[in-house]
């Protein structure tokens, strides 16, 4: 069997013209599938976008503690919210990695407050979608006690998620997310057809039947200036994931475009 690559192109619906953009990148592009957000108040949008445009493109569910406001009562999850009921955003986190630009703040978010949280958004991808993730990660940031919360999640409800192990099981297959040398190098500029020529995406090195790769391919718009520093690598990850070079080089390599539906064949 030749390697199976999921390329995912993550928050979608973070807002509309970027949620346009993520459609063009699984039309015209090598993506696979739309990691969504489903708190963010785009999500319907971005839901009713891809029902038209690209209904046979999987969604997966991008977790988010860190921008908008929660889908839970903010009453029931006071470590991840301030005083006007909104996340706090990542720069206020205090990360576990001391070398994380992002987060420089003394927020640590409860496992309790994660979990639910993390359940909330899990059901209300399912109101805007019709049906549960097959699979489930988090954005911007990640802690020990999230880390906790994903795993016992995955495990209660037989999805899977980024933090379980790549091994495969009696109902899974293996796979792993990528470990990228200068990931963040990369992300902060955006990919370039480059990157995927010179093999710094090495997926027929990866042990695990199944790799998976993650970008923000998007238009930016107010809200997207508003509300991030990721801002033109958004537009230069769209362009080369709808570069016919990318897909010939994924082509070349024998590398089967796949969703997270794979994982469970």
């Amino acid at each position: 069997m030749s390697k199976q690559l999921v390329v995912s192109a993550d928050d979608f619906g973070f807002s509309r013209a970027y949620s346009a953009g993520n459609i063009r990148v699984v039309t015209e592009g090598v993506a696979t599938v739309l990691a969504l957000m489903s708190n963010m108040e785009a999500a319907p949008y971005a839901v009713d976008l891809r029902n038209r445009y690209a209904p046979h493109v999987e969604m997966s569910l991008h977790v988010n503690f860190v921008q908008g406001r929660p889908v839970s009562d903010p009453g029931d999850i006071p470590s991840l919210v301030n005083g006007e009921g909104a996340f706090y955003r990542s720069s206020a986190w205090r990360g576990d990695d001391p070398s994380n630009p992002k987060c420089v703040g003394d927020v640590y978010p409860t496992y309790e407050d994660l979990k639910r949280e993390t359940e909330a958004q899990i059901e209300r991808f399912r109101e805007l979608t019709g049906s549960y993730p097959l699979h489930f990660e988090g954005h911007s940031t990640m802690t020990e006690p999230m880390r906790d919360a994903f795993r016992d999640i995955a495990a209660e409800r037989g999805i899977h998620c980024s933090v379980q192990e790549p091994l495969g099981t009696d109902r899974m297959r293996s796979c792993s997310e990528m470990n990228i040398k200068g990931f963040m190098d990369i992300l902060n500029r955006g990919c370039s057809v480059e990157d995927w020529l010179s093999g710094t995406f090495d997926v027929v090195a990866c042990p695990h039947d199944i790799a998976i790769l993650h970008f923000h391919p998007g238009y930016i718009d107010q809200f997207v200036l508003d509300n991030t520093s990721l801002t033109l690598p958004r537009c230069r990850d769209l362009e080369t994931l709808c570069d016919p070079r990318v897909r010939e080089w994924i082509d070349e390599q024998g590398i089967e475009l796949v969703g997270y539906s794979a994982l469970y064949r």
